[in-house]
């Protein structure tokens, strides 16, 4: 018998380069990695003429069919750091994408930072613009900024009597101009479009239209090119934002009593009806399409989250140091983000079932938790692709894949498909921390990006990994149903940070919105803010002079160049270490916010 060792060849020279390049396409990228060190041959193969076919593929790299160019694929993204700017080959942009998705997936991601105090006044709703680099943001006292990325000096401005204290804000590019809009007394909503961008005209907007409404409007969300209004008296508004002034395209009947909270796709609009769930109506025709009801989820689909530790940490020295650093004013750059870091996020996992309290039956708390649901008020909802979040008063977040298949109304379902489609489809994670559950309330916000879900729960943000398919990313050794199935899966971790820069002293103020983006996560964030010496009511009383304030945070997950790392690259200098929080700092802080504390929460209410 022939030595096997001799019959086999390498394929580089018994198959035509054809059928390597197709059996390359569906190799991962460690295989790839590895062919280039077997011999000069492969290595001249992979990194030769056929370099870019292997690299742009699919499953190499990640990018739109009409990137044709891994140099432009920086437009793709919305990116704070301007990592993939200058990249040169399709190898050079796997290997980016590939650090920044192993960072985001890291025990522990090290991250940089960039706070962004505008006007020093309290932020209430910000979006940024990664296109033209700038921060739209509305104030809790009135007016609007526009905020350079790069250098955070203000590039164009509305006064506080132009635009109504605590405004919401939406914000998205419709026809190649940003556009950006706003409520106003009298249930109406601003728009205004970015002028002409040449010169210096970035960040300059113009009004080209006010939209009336003869009900109360509670809401609106502004994607596809089409923006969707929400009022509480069973009303909702879709409008072609293509048109100039924008044209109302659809007057759907829905129920009354919406709270204000809906999204859309490029043919759904979401809304959220607290106690009733998330109804679906079809943008197109205002048709009612079903509806999500998380009551309606068995015990079989309920999970907890085992919250973090709540120790004095690392994250809780950088917070702090944050805090005395935004005092300083904008003595230090805005970008590129400072101070790398692995101790800023802290791990948690998602485990199956209900919380169980000591001495109760897992019976008893799947009965507990079943009967709080059906009172459970839902908010903020949001759609990715398939998948669909929610959030809820009581503590809860619904994560529901196939969310299509979960509406009785659309074409080939009724009832009992719905019924059974959402048994499949739901996972309901109850978020409430242990120490005292009966004065838990969930934050408002939510956000949802690459298979991550953030929001807030007391005095941290979280962010929730979930697997490419939207089911929840559970530990391998998760024995509970259908995870059983994802036994040889990798669990993503998922992390908790800190929303405000002095939370381990006791005033973590509401967050009042938050972002995932490719590269970051951007929420505003309490720190603490210094009046100037001569002003009214606060000569002679440095502590009166200290008060809580809401700026933008940005913490970047791109992987930050070894050179800029300590300062001898193209960023700044590195600043000192963060500020060591010991005991004789703390109860200084802790004297000085009391009072602040106590009146930013009030005027949060």
């Amino acid at each position: 018998m022939m030595d096997t060792q001799h019959s086999l060849k390498d394929p580089l020279v018994s198959l035509p380069p054809e059928i390597v390049l197709r059996i390359l396409d569906f190799s991962p990228i460690s295989t790839v990695a590895a062919l280039t060190r077997t011999s000069k041959a492969w290595h001249a193969f992979v990194d030769g003429p056929h370099q870019d076919h292997i690299y742009s593929g699919a499953g190499k790299t990640i990018h739109t069919p009409s990137t044709k160019d891994s140099s432009l694929y920086h437009r793709d993204v919305q990116t704070f750091y301007k990592y993939y700017e200058g990249t040169r080959t399709w190898k050079e942009l796997c290997k980016k994408q590939t650090l920044l998705r192993r960072n985001w997936n890291a025990a522990a991601p090290v991250t940089t930072e960039t706070i962004f105090n505008i006007r020093k006044e309290p932020i209430w709703r910000f979006r940024p613009d990664f296109k033209r680099r700038f921060i739209l943001s509305t104030s809790q006292f009135g007016g609007l900024e526009v905020t350079c990325m790069d250098s955070g000096r203000s590039l164009w401005s509305l006064t506080h009597g132009q635009v109504r204290p605590y405004a919401h804000l939406e914000y998205d590019e419709v026809d190649g101009r940003g556009t950006a809009v706003w409520d106003r007394e009298g249930d109406a909503v601003e728009v205004w479009r970015t002028t002409e961008e040449s010169g210096g005209d970035r960040g300059v907007f113009e009004q080209i239209a006010i939209l009336e409404h003869d009900c109360e409007t509670r809401g609106y969300q502004l994607s596809f090119n089409t923006l969707c209004v929400v009022s509480s008296q069973g009303q909702g508004f879709v409008y072609d934002m293509l048109q100039r002034p924008p044209r109302l395209t659809t007057h759907a009947k829905i129920e009354d009593n919406a709270i204000g909270h809906l999204y859309q796709d490029q043919d759904y609009v979401l809304y959220s009806l607290g106690t009733k769930g998330y109804h679906v109506h079809s943008k197109a025709t205002g048709q009612f399409l079903g509806a999500i009801e998380p009551w309606k989820c068995s015990p079989d689909q309920f999970y907890h989250v085992r919250h973090p530790a709540r120790r004095e940490t690392e994250q809780d020295s950088l917070a702090l140091a944050s805090a005395i650093q935004s005092m300083q004013g904008s003595s230090k750059p805005v970008y590129p983000p400072r101070s790398p870091n692995d101790g800023r996020l802290v791990p948690f996992t998602v485990r199956p079932g209900p919380k169980v309290a000591a001495n109760q039956e897992r019976d008893e708390a799947e009965e507990e938790e079943h009967t709080a649901l059906q009172d459970d008020d839902w908010g903020a909802g949001m759609l990715s692709g398939n998948v669909m979040v929610g959030v809820s008063r009581g503590g809860r977040v619904i994560v529901v894949r196939n969310w299509r298949e979960c509406l009785a109304h659309t074409a080939g379902s009724n009832a009992a498909k719905a019924a059974e489609a959402l048994s499949r489809n739901a996972a309901l994670v109850l978020c409430t921390p242990p120490d005292d559950p009966r004065n838990f309330d969930l934050g408002g916000w939510l956000s949802i990006h690459n298979n991550r879900v953030l929001f807030e729960i007391r005095d941290l943000v979280y962010i929730l990994t979930l697997n490419a398919d939207g089911s929840l990313s559970l530990p391998a050794h998760t024995t509970n149903g259908e995870q059983q199935q994802q036994a040889n899966v990798k669990a993503c971790p998922s992390y908790a940070i800190c929303k405000s820069a002095t939370s381990s002293l006791g005033s973590a103020v509401p967050v009042s919105f938050m972002a995932l983006f490719d590269d970051c996560v951007m929420y505003t964030y309490t720190v603490l803010g210094i009046h100037d010496e001569g002003t009214e009511h606060h000569r002679g009383n440095p502590y009166s002079r200290l008060f809580l304030t809401k700026a933008v945070r940005v913490l970047s997950f791109a992987p930050v160049d070894a050179e800029d790392e300590d300062g001898s690259g193209s960023g700044p200098p590195e600043e000192e270490n963060p500020v060591e929080a010991d005991q004789f700092l703390a109860r200084f802080f802790r004297h000085l916010v009391s009072s602040a504390v106590e009146e930013a929460a009030d005027v949060e209410d």
